[in-house]
């Protein structure tokens, strides 16, 4: 037997427990509200329009996954090295907020099925759109993100499990 049988081991008990129940709860009025958005429109669902802008959620997206621009300041800008411990923790924080950052936008996007489009076809950017600098510098973040945070899935990797 692998000396790493342990780790494999099934963790028991019931999975439809009250937690589960509540946030499968919660999972399906998100994707209710999510197809009324889709049906009805971003106008309809949050009665946001041109009076009152949505640039506030974007803001509130992004800023989620500062975390990782902190740290990075603290250790590779002004190399303040004793906190060097957290900086894996940071991104893999930033690189999940970021995520799930660039899934609200794609959500708030009219056409969110057509955000493949951008970094192939660059002839077609509208170059006056504000969401364009916004699409293009949070798809490269996230990239970015998720590189820097790679070397840690290679570790385990390495390690065979």
């Amino acid at each position: 037997m692998s000396s790493h049988a342990h780790l494999h081991a099934p963790v028991g008990g019931p999975l439809w427990t009250r937690p589960f129940r509540v946030l499968v709860g919660v999972f399906a009025v998100c994707a209710v509200f999510l197809a009324y958005r889709f049906a009805a429109g971003l106008g309809a669902s949050t009665a946001l329009n041109n009076g009152y802008p949505w640039g506030i959620w974007i803001a509130f997206d992004v800023v989620v996954g500062c975390g990782g621009y902190a740290l990075a300041l603290l250790v590779y800008v002004l190399n303040k090295g004793e906190y060097h411990p957290l900086v894996r923790p940071a991104i893999l924080t930033s690189a999940l907020g970021y995520t799930l950052a660039s899934v609200s936008i794609h959500v708030d996007l009219g056409r969110p099925w057509l955000i493949w489009r951008i970094p192939i076809f660059p002839w077609h950017w509208n170059l006056n759109s504000a969401l364009l600098e916004v699409a293009l510098c949070v798809m490269l973040y996230v990239a970015v993100l998720w590189v820097e945070l790679s070397p840690a899935f290679m570790e385990k990797w390495r390690q065979g499990g």
